[in-house]
Formats: structure tokens, C-alpha cells, sequence
């Protein structure tokens, strides 16, 4: 008997998590940032693909003088791990940030203050003034198997419920 397996349906598990998931964004007031880059930033799309007004790729910037003015630096996503307003992200996300603007998948946006980071294991903890948001809970990385579906999810360059899925690879790495 030939039968076909359905695909899995993801829907559940990707409606029941998107909430959970925030946007970061990080500002600087520097003129330069560690990172390199002179001072300004740059909208990844417009760099690769050109901006949606015409005109071609986007030409790094030269090293110049900038006014000392607040310039995005980074986005990045973070997970909410408690309903009164802690934030699970990447160190690499927040690092070098002198302010952190959070947005929930219902647009409503945030300051957020770093609580504790731990650059050797790239976390950083954050926390907003909220109360009564949507967790996404803790699992078990130990039952985890090799070949277990998954789904990430997440904000990429500020984008919202982005949802994607793969298999686990390998475990216990560095």
C-alpha cells in the first residue's frame, strides 16, 4: 500500500509562539561604532538589492564627519521570558547600544534597560515596563533528539512573525 505522508503543520505551533517574539532595536549616538561602517547606518536591503525608490545599490559609506545625532545601529530579536517584561536576546544584538527600543508583534513599542549580558555565551537579558505579555516557555534542550523538527522564529531586519522551520543538526556544540 503506497500512502503518502501529510506534511506537518506548523500553524500551532508558529501561531501560538509569534507573540512571543520581539524586535530590537538598538541606537547609538557615537560616530563611529566598533563594528565599522562611518557612523551611519545602513539598511541591509538597500545595500544588496537597492532602494525601493530607484536608484541602485547602495555604495557603503566613506568615513566623514556625522553630527553627533541618535543612528539606528542594529536590529535583532528577543524572546519574552516572563509576562512582567524580561527579554531573552543575542549579547552581539545589544552590544555597544546606548538605547534599546523594543516592539511586541502588536506594534506597541518599548524601552528596554539591560539587565545582565554574558558576551562568552552571546546572551543578554533585558527588561520593559510591561505587564500581562505573552511567554513563550522554557524547554528541555536535553530531551531535544538529532532529526526533531523545529521552527525559528523571529524579527530579521525588522520584520515581524517571520517563521521558518529545519531539523536539529548536531547537539552539544560550542
Amino acid at each position: 500500500a503506497n500512502t503518502v505522508t501529510p506534511p506537518t503543520d506548523f500553524t500551532h505551533a508558529a501561531e501560538s509562539t509569534i507573540n512571543g517574539v520581539v524586535s530590537i532595536k538598538c541606537y547609538s549616538n557615537r560616530q563611529q561604532y566598533s563594528q565599522g561602517g562611518g557612523g551611519q547606518y545602513i539598511d541591509p536591503f538597500e545595500f544588496f538589492f537597492g532602494s525601493p525608490q530607484g536608484g541602485g545599490r547602495r555604495q557603503a559609506p566613506r568615513q566623514q564627519q556625522q553630527p553627533r545625532e541618535e543612528q539606528p545601529r542594529g536590529l535583532g530579536s528577543g524572546v519574552i521570558l516572563s509576562s512582567d517584561g524580561y527579554i531573552v536576546t543575542n549579547n552581539h544584538v545589544i552590544d555597544g547600544a546606548e538605547r534599546l527600543e523594543v516592539t511586541l508583534n502588536d506594534n506597541s513599542i518599548y524601552n528596554a534597560k539591560v539587565i545582565g549580558t554574558d558576551p562568552a555565551t552571546d546572551v543578554a537579558l533585558l527588561k520593559i515596563e510591561a505587564t500581562g505579555l505573552p511567554v513563550i516557555p522554557v524547554g528541555d534542550s536535553d530531551a531535544l533528539r538529532v532529526g526533531e523538527w523545529v521552527l525559528a522564529v523571529g524579527n530579521p531586519f525588522g520584520f515581524t512573525s517571520t517563521v521558518t522551520t529545519g531539523i536539529v543538526s548536531a547537539k552539544a556544540r560550542s
